[in-house]
């Protein structure tokens, strides 16, 4: 039997907690040897996969000092490793992997997660984004295989670099659907705690909705929104459930009777977005409130799982209360859901992955 290729995929965020990438990962055991590199973020035990998993520790986890220790101890590590492919998930993986392959003859793919040079984090630093961005135009012009989560960013990056990004979504695993029902009635967030994410706004509105709301993640911002939570005098409607692994983040998804994906317009990253959290609710069969941007428009007029709204706390209070007033509404938004998770599912999606991995240049 012929030995599979091997391929090593890197992440700079924990490899316990990126769903999209234990998805990918799982879906190229299939025909490669894969290892999954990452950091060490938490305490949590590694759960088995049908992959390698290996996570780095660091000294320093934030700022420039962190990306060029992570880059050059990757870059190190993959000069004493045996692969045929890399790949690189995002902009802040990219130099250690493009170098490595060019070093030693391999295939790269480029993942881009977001648009990377254009997250909030980066727009309000303009001398720290203009050494992204110099990086961004000496490397990415190079790419000649690479992925991105929506068609939004695709036809961004190839508009700049004149590369082409195959889209492969952020769908998840199909499963058999099974009420999840909770004691209490709830909405849920889940995902990163950044700036932007209409996490604020969400709390605020919170003050006048007869429900509780879970949130789901951990971040940047997390004290600042405890802080805002316990100023509001909200703590017994705002409920802190912190960094979930993906089988109990479900538990709860399943369990919410509507998903929170609302954000600031703060850069093209954000507008251009199609994230996880969208997909996860409708797999889940609870319609979701979505900002209304160009990608989840489009979704909404295919599929009308949820309600649009602006990350405003007046916005989100009105979508809110339609969910909760009108049954009628709220019940067709779920059987579309039902609908919709048939098709949205990574069971598709993985046959796009494995197409472009059959087609690497």
């Amino acid at each position: 039997m012929d030995k599979k290729p091997s391929l090593i995929a890197i992440v700079i965020n924990d490899v316990i907690y990126d769903q999209r990438m234990i998805r990918i990962c799982t879906s190229l055991s299939q025909n490669f040897e894969v290892a999954l590199w990452g950091r060490a973020k938490s305490a949590a035990v590694v759960v088995p996969q049908p992959y390698q998993q290996k996570r780095f520790r660091f000294m320093v986890n934030k700022g420039p000092l962190f990306y060029l220790m992570f880059n050059l101890r990757i870059f190190w590590k993959l000069i004493f490793s045996s692969f045929d492919v890399i790949h690189a998930v995002d902009l802040d993986t990219l130099p250690a992997a493009y170098f490595a392959c060019k070093l030693k003859g391999k295939k790269l793919v480029y993942d881009s997660h977001e648009y990377f040079t254009e997250v909030p984090e980066l727009i309000e630093r303009p001398v720290k984004r203009a050494v992204w961005l110099r990086l961004e135009a000496y490397l990415i012009p190079k790419i000649s295989n690479a992925l991105t989560v929506s068609q939004g960013i695709a036809e961004a990056y190839y508009e700049k670099y004149r590369v082409a990004f195959e889209v492969i979504r952020n769908c998840p695993v199909s499963f058999d659907l099974a009420s999840k029902k909770k004691d209490k009635k709830y909405l849920l967030y889940q995902g990163a705690l950044n700036k932007g994410r209409g996490l604020e706004a969400t709390i605020e509105a919170m003050q006048d909705l007869p429900i509780l709301l879970y949130i789901a993640g951990n971040g940047d911002i997390k004290e600042e929104l405890v802080r805002h939570v316990a100023e509001l005098k909200l703590e017994d409607k705002v409920i802190f459930l912190g960094e979930l692994n993906p089988i109990k983040l479900r538990d709860y998804t399943l369990g919410a009777f509507a998903g929170i994906n609302v954000a600031d317009n703060l850069g093209l990253s954000y507008y251009l977005s199609l994230n996880n959290k969208f997909f996860d609710y409708i797999q889940c069969g609870i319609p979701a409130i979505t900002m209304p941007f160009p990608e989840y428009k489009w979704m909404e007029s295919e599929y009308q799982c949820g309600c649009l709204a602006a990350a405003e706390p007046n916005e989100i209070k009105k979508a809110v209360n339609l969910l909760l007033s009108d049954s009628e509404f709220y019940g067709i938004l779920r059987k579309n859901c039902l609908i919709a998770r048939q098709i949205r599912t990574w069971d598709n999606e993985e046959k796009s992955l494995l197409k472009f991995y059959a087609n690497l240049t």
